[in-house]
C-alpha cells in the first residue's frame, strides 16, 4: 500500500484503534515526523498528545544510516551492527545527537509538559519503522514509565522493525509489513518534511485549545 501522505496513514490507523477512545490514552508522537498523525489521533480518540524524547543517532558522514537512538536521559541504544566502530567516534556522535534532542525537547515542553504515564494506556505512533532503532528507544523509555498497556501504531514497517515492535510493545498495530523495504518515504505519496518550527505551531494550537485542568507534567 502506498499511503497519500501522513494524515491518509493516520486516519486509516484511527480506525483500528476505536477501542481506545474511552480510556483517556496518551498518544506519544515519535518527532518530528509522527506529530502531525499524533495530534490527530489524539484528537479522534478523545486522548491526549505527547511526545516520545527520543532521537536517532546517524554519523555525519551516512545521515540516512542509523547507528541507534537515545532517549532524553542519556541512554543510548545502539544497533548491533555498530559496535565494531571506534567507541570514542560513537560516543562523540552520540553526545550530539542528545544535545540536539535536549535543546528540543525544551523548547517543546514550554507548550507541551510531559504527562505521568504511570497505569495509562499509551499508543506510540510514528509514520513508519525502517531499522526500529528509534522505537526501540521510544518503547524502552515508555516502558520505564509504567503504564498499564503499550500500543505501537504505525503504517508501515521493515520486517526487522516489525521483530523489534512485537518483542516489547503488549500490542502492535501496523498496517503494511512489506518484504521489501528501502525508506519509510518510499511508502508515502507526499513526504514533506516535518520541521522543528511545524512541531511547535502543532504544540502552540494545543496549549491554546487546552484547558487548564489538562496540562500536567512530569519531571
Amino acid at each position: 500500500m502506498i499511503f497519500e501522505d501522513r494524515l491518509q496513514a493516520a486516519q486509516l490507523l484511527l480506525s483500528q484503534l476505536e477501542k481506545y477512545k474511552k480510556v483517556g490514552a496518551v498518544v506519544l508522537a515519535i518527532p518530528r515526523g509522527a506529530v502531525p498523525m499524533g495530534a490527530f489521533l489524539a484528537e479522534g480518540l478523545n486522548g491526549s498528545l505527547n511526545l516520545v524524547p527520543v532521537r536517532k543517532v546517524c554519523s555525519p558522514l551516512a545521515p540516512e544510516f542509523a547507528l541507534g537512538a537515545a532517549d532524553i536521559e542519556g541512554n543510548f541504544y545502539p544497533d548491533e551492527n555498530v559496535l565494531e566502530l571506534p567507541q570514542e567516534q560513537l560516543r562523540n556522535w552520540f553526545k550530539k545527537s542528545l544535545e540536539t534532542l535536549r535543546h528540543r525537547d525544551f523548547r517543546w515542553r514550554q507548550m507541551l509538559p510531559r504527562q505521568p504515564l504511570k497505569d495509562r494506556f499509551v499508543i506510540i505512533v510514528d509514520d513508519g519503522v525502517a531499522t526500529g532503532a528509534t522505537m526501540r528507544a521510544a518503547l524502552m523509555w515508555a516502558r520505564r514509565k509504567e503504564p498499564r498497556h503499550i500500543v505501537v501504531a504505525v503504517p508501515v514497517s521493515s520486517r526487522e522493525g516489525a521483530g523489534i515492535m512485537y518483542r516489547l510493545a503488549d500490542e502492535v498495530i501496523c498496517l503494511e509489513t512489506p518484504s521489501s523495504f528501502s525508506s519509510v518515504s518510499e511508502f508515502y505519496l507526499h513526504f514533506e518534511e516535518v520541521t522543528d518550527d511545524g512541531v511547535c505551531s502543532i504544540l502552540s494550537s494545543l496549549q491554546k485549545n487546552a484547558s487548564p485542568s489538562e496540562i500536567s507534567s512530569e519531571h
